[in-house]
């Protein structure tokens, strides 16, 4: 297995000023999404955290009736690739308003000292299925632990295929697993030999697909009808939240 994780490059904030304003709804610092939307700001979009850091940390704010959770992952029209190394599963990629990743290294801030600590799926199908899971503790460590993952608290209106993950670190095509599944599966995720939901998979249009190589690589969870895992989403998002 192949363990080794490069280091995480540290930018300080001024460095990142022109770069970390594009997109953001307001140029405020805010506590939490919650505190976003109790100060009037009701769109949804990138804001700017005040961590217990006291770093600022840009996040994507998914505002509802009466609460604020952050996005963390988007798959909605398919238009970029995930299959990514393990700088670019670090740092974050795409745009949060279409396919998005937030990024390891804020995923692991927002869950551990930001108190995100619940975790839910939003899923459908190329039917109009909506099915929602959700998970009461999601906690990952940091990048000299591989972000490895603890989740547990499982509910929802779909088996559960995600606990099957718990305690695995994140594995992409450069910075494998013992079964090659990130090279296989063409994802960056936390494997187990291999995995029973993979939301960074490949956007197939349609749902039912066939496996490349034999490799189920669509955006899949296992048991969300017959196909099993040969049959990839029209949408899916992860969100956190703090209750």
């Amino acid at each position: 297995m192949n363990t080794k994780v490069p280091l995480l490059v540290l930018v300080t904030l001024a460095a990142l000023s022109v770069s970390s304003a594009h997109g953001l709804k307001s140029f405020k610092i805010f506590k939490d999404c919650d505190d976003v939307l109790k100060t009037g700001h009701n769109e949804s979009g990138q804001y700017l955290l005040w961590t217990s850091e006291k770093k600022t940390l840009k996040v994507h704010c998914e505002h509802g009736l009466n609460a604020s959770t952050v996005l963390i992952l988007q798959r909605k029209f398919g238009d970029i690739s995930f299959t990514r190394s393990w700088a670019e599963y670090q740092v974050g990629f795409g745009v949060s308003s279409r396919d998005y990743w937030a990024g390891l290294e804020t995923i692991y801030k927002l869950t551990n000292f930001q108190g995100y600590n619940v975790l839910t799926f939003y899923m459908q199908d190329w039917l109009g299925n909506n099915r929602n899971v959700r998970y009461s503790y999601f906690h990952v460590t940091d990048y000299s632990q591989g972000y490895r993952l603890s989740v547990s608290g499982y509910s929802g209106s779909v088996p559960d295929d995600f606990s099957y993950n718990n305690g695995m670190p994140f594995a992409t095509f450069d910075v494998g697993d013992q079964k090659n599944c990130a090279k296989n599966q063409k994802a960056g995720w936390w494997f187990n030999y291999c995995t029973y939901t993979l939301p960074t998979g490949h956007y197939y249009n349609g749902g039912p697909y066939t496996p490349s190589g034999g490799f189920c690589d669509g955006i899949f969870w296992q048991d969300w009808n017959t196909y099993k895992c040969a049959y990839s989403l029209k949408y899916l998002s992860m969100v956190l939240s703090t209750s």
